[in-house]
């Protein structure tokens, strides 16, 4: 029942989401306003969520129900916590690195050498391509 309900409250949100977006100037293709992406994104939104509805309606069976380990979820939303806590007293090089290792080992990844290097990579492509593909300061 849960999953013919969803697709209406994504309905919901896509739409005051566009409302708000509109309330920006959309320019046009040749020259974008500050609109132009945000209701964009809410056209798509209630499209795909009109998509969802029309296929949940359709649908006449239902998903049966999984027992949920929520305990990821917990351990990830308290890393994202922490991350945003830490992001500006040390910067963003070392609170991401930080936060890419701890997401790694939660991901049940053996040994500590994957990790490491993962969280190492993709710290170090992120910076460089912020700092001088996108020329953006970092904190």
């Amino acid at each position: 029942m849960t999953e013919k309900i969803i697709p209406f409250f994504f309905l919901l949100g896509s739409v005051v989401y566009l409302c708000l977006a509109g309330q920006l100037t959309f320019g046009t293709l040749q020259s974008p306003r500050s609109g132009f992406l945000p209701i964009l994104a809410g056209i798509t939104a209630v499209l795909f969520a009109l998509f969802l509805i029309f296929k949940q309606l359709r649908s006449k069976e239902s998903i049966p129900k999984e027992n949920v380990d929520w305990t990821k979820f917990i351990f990830i939303l308290i890393g994202l916590l922490f991350y945003i806590t830490i992001f500006n007293i040390i910067g963003y090089f070392a609170a991401t690195f930080i936060f890419l290792f701890y997401l790694f080992k939660i991901a049940d990844t053996k040994g500590w050498i994957f990790p490491f290097m993962m969280a190492a990579g993709s710290s170090i492509v992120f910076y460089l391509l912020f700092k001088y593909f996108l020329a953006v300061t970092l904190p």
